[in-house]
């Protein structure tokens, strides 16, 4: 889970400032929001996988132990079904998260990562607007999620392929 502090997000005189970060106006290319959702489907076929080993191992078990120790693989294989589906409650119910992305002459950067999709779409209008308009000014505060968020990859060298599939 991410960790929530609240960011800072003004223009000022020709600068966008995201926290600490400043943007000049005139350097940003492009303002854009992107949403990371949870991995649900990957969330539900890693519980199925791990459900369906947990039985195996538990008919396994009862099958091979001493019928004073089933009632206890019983109990254990209940327990870990129990915890498999706290997990995947945890990601299925979990939130999506909205960032907003800005790309100058650059890489794209993300600026912020929040829950509220409006408020990312509403911010990169603003942003937009501000650069077209040298007298324009505004102040937000936003809930920043920080720390990892969606993917994390980084490539380095010749014959890389990026992002893999699992």
């Amino acid at each position: 889970m991410a960790k929530s502090v609240v960011t800072d997000v003004v223009v000022s005189r020709r600068v966008l400032w995201i926290g600490a970060e400043a943007y000049p106006l005139n350097n940003i290319a492009r303002a854009t929001t992107v949403s990371v959702d949870p991995p649900r489907g990957q969330a539900v076929a890693r519980f199925l996988k791990s459900a369906l080993t947990v039985i195996v191992l538990t008919v396994v078990a009862l099958v091979v132990l001493p019928s004073d120790y089933q009632d206890a693989a019983v109990v254990v294989a209940l327990v870990l079904l129990a915890l498999l589906v706290v997990q995947l409650g945890g990601v299925v119910l979990g939130k999506a998260y909205y960032a907003l992305v800005i790309e100058t002459a650059g890489t794209p950067n993300t600026a912020l990562v929040t829950t509220d999709r409006d408020l990312v779409h509403e911010l990169v209008r603003m942003i937009m607007e501000a650069i077209d308009n040298p007298q324009a000014s505004f102040h937000q505060q936003v809930t920043n999620y920080i720390g990892q968020v969606g993917d994390n990859f980084k490539v380095f060298g010749t014959g890389n392929v990026g992002k893999a599939g699992n």
